[in-house]
Formats: structure tokens, sequence, C-alpha cells
């Protein structure tokens, strides 16, 4: 029976690898081909709206946390002592430690507004470089999170974590270095110029580093449902634009040079314009659902995965969904494949799995 119950466990284990893989990949794959979809004579280039799609999709996981919650309830009601059982690991822990698990939803708005200016800087550079460049160049997040880590945690760096950041380092310069060249000749790019995307992904990654430190100064002290976390998150991401979006609408801006790259249309965004090219091509409307459901998924599915998965599973999937956003994207025809780029890739990895300690240096007393 236990031999079942085995298999059945690690059956599920790896649907929910292949499920944060597929839904992953799919999301960033689906945003970049809703980049280059024409529909009005124009390409569908609305980052800011698309930035705030993607939070409705985080912010619809508060439906799975819903009907976790009342399923937990009704067999708590029904059987208390077994129905302890089904509470996650996190969850029993929080109780036995007397955790507070219930914080003033308005701190959770402060780590919120990092996610909201990372997502967006990446949603603009989308619209900049190829699918496969933004995926690697967001690697730069293993980079910046020590420096913060350091400075605000007082957490010590090993001579093993400085070799996996030198190499992560080396690959993204050498995948920006492939991008810039072929960047005159490559049809790749939607909008602005690729150094500028570029520069927005790196950017972009201090504020996804400054969350995770925000995250820990604030609610070090909470347990949170992870499906709370990235509800909320969700939530005020999308509220935060329902404010902007309106005022984007009336700010009047264009050009091809310098920061008026980041206008859409005459406006720092036209939103009414994004509804009519939807309007025009359905297309557009199903791609958007399609992003909201792949992101959603991939969070849930992403949730689960790091419950149970090692470290090692975590980044064989991170690894495997950037190869296949890479594959994927050549495929559909949203970029042209450049052999140069295998070079950055591999030191990418190898950085990456370095600094995780997955792979162990056994000279020079790394290990």
């Amino acid at each position: 029976m236990s031999g079942e119950a085995n298999k059945t466990s690690k059956a599920f284990l790896y649907s929910m690898m292949g499920g944060m893989l597929v839904t992953g990949s799919a999301n960033t794959l689906i945003q970049a081909y809703q980049n280059d979809t024409y529909s009005k004579g124009n390409k569908f280039t609305h980052p800011y709206f698309q930035t705030a799609i993607m939070f409705s999709g985080e912010f619809s996981v508060f439906l799975a946390y819903g009907v976790k919650k009342w399923y937990l309830k009704r067999q708590l009601a029904a059987d208390p002592q077994n129905a302890k059982v089904l509470l996650s690991p996190g969850t029993q822990q929080a109780e036995q430690k007397q955790l507070k698990m219930n914080p003033n939803p308005l701190i959770l708005a402060i780590p919120a507004s990092f996610d909201f200016m990372g997502s967006t800087l990446m949603f603009i550079a989308l619209t900049m470089v190829p699918a496969s460049v933004y995926q690697m160049m967001r690697g730069f997040i293993n980079v910046v999170t020590p420096f913060l880590s350091i400075i605000f945690l007082k957490r010590k760096q090993y001579l093993h974590h400085w070799i996996g950041v030198a190499c992560i380092v080396i690959g993204v310069a050498e995948v920006g270095w492939v991008a810039l060249t072929y960047d005159s000749s490559d049809s790749s790019s939607t909008g602005g110029s690729v150094l500028l995307g570029i520069i927005l992904i790196l950017v972009a990654q201090f504020f996804t580093g400054a969350l995770f430190i925000v995250e820990e100064y604030f609610l070090g002290d909470y347990y949170l449902d992870p499906m709370k976390v990235v509800g909320s998150e969700g939530m005020w991401g999308l509220a935060y634009y329902m404010a902007i979006l309106p005022i984007m609408q009336v700010v009047h801006c264009s050009g091809d040079t310098g920061l008026q790259k980041l206008c859409n249309f005459g406006y720092l965004e036209n939103s009414s314009y994004a509804f009519a090219q939807m309007a025009a091509n359905p297309a557009i409307i199903w791609m958007s659902l399609g992003m909201m459901a792949s992101i959603a998924s991939f969070n849930v599915c992403g949730i689960t995965t790091t419950k149970v998965a090692s470290a090692a599973q975590r980044a064989t999937i991170d690894t495997s969904r950037t190869l296949v956003i890479w594959i994927m994207s050549c495929l559909l025809g949203l970029e042209d494949f450049h052999w140069q780029a295998i070079f950055g890739f591999v030191f990418l990895v190898f950085g990456t799995l370095t600094y995780n300690e997955i792979i162990v240096l056994r000279f020079w007393g790394l290990d």
C-alpha cells in the first residue's frame, strides 16, 4: 500500500513539475506572440495593459485559495482530528510556533508595489527583445539577490556563491552581446531598441530582488499561504493599474527616441485602442485569457512544486523552461536562432546551479 502511495505522490509531483514547465513557458510565449499579432494595421504593443492582464491572472489564484479554504473548513467540521493532516506542513508548523497568519492587507501592498514595478518593466522589455533573451537575462536576479541579502539581511556569501555569480554575469553579458550584435538585422523586437530592453530587464531584477527582501523584512514573523500571497499581489497590482491606466490614457507622447520608446500609439498607454484591437481581432482576447490562465496555473503548480520538490528538481524546471522558450520561439518564427548565445546559456545554467549548490565544486576547499 505504501508503494502505491509513493508512486501516486511521485506521479503527482511530476505532473506539477510538468505543469509548471508547460504553463511557465506558455505564458512567456503567449506574451511574445501577442506582441507580434497585428490588428487594425498595427502590432498589439500594449505592455502596461498586458501587465494588468497578468495581474488579473494572479488575482484569480484567490479562487483556488477560496476552494481550498472551503474544502478544509468542511473537512475540519466533519472530522477535526483527522482533517488536520490535510493542512500544509507550513500551516501546521505555523500553528505549533504560534506564528501570525493574518497580516494587515495594507502591509502586502508594499511588496506588491515592487512586483508592480518589476513586472511592468519586464513587459515593456519583452516588446523590445526576443523571448529567449528576455528569459535568459532574467537570470540576473541571482546576481542582484546576493548583494541585497548582504546589505539588508546581513547574510554571508561563500566562495562558491561568488563563482556562480561570476558565471551568471558572464552568461548575461554574452547573451546581451549576441542580441545587440544581431539587433540591426533581426526582426524579433517589436517595439524599441534591444539595448533599452536589456537595460529594463536588468533594472527590473533589482525590483524583483527588493521584493524578496521586503517580503522577508515585513512578513518574517508571519506565515502566509502562498496562494494567498500570489492572489494578494495580483489584487494590489490590478488595483494599481486600474488607478493609473486612465491617467496613462491622457498622457500624450509619441516618437522613437529615448524614453519616447515607452509610449504606445500616441499615449503613454492607449487602452481604448487596445480594446479596439481586441474587438477587431478576437484572437488577441483568447491570448489574453491564455495569459491569465497560464500565469494562474503556473503559480499554483509552482507553489505545490516548491513544497515537495528538491532544489535540483526546481532548478531543472527553470533551465528547461528557458530552453523550451528558446526552441519554441524560434519554431514559431518569433526570433532567429543565433548559435553564439549557446555559450551564454551554458554559463547561466552552470552559474545558477553552482550558486544554488546543486553543482558542488570539489576543489580549492569549495565543497
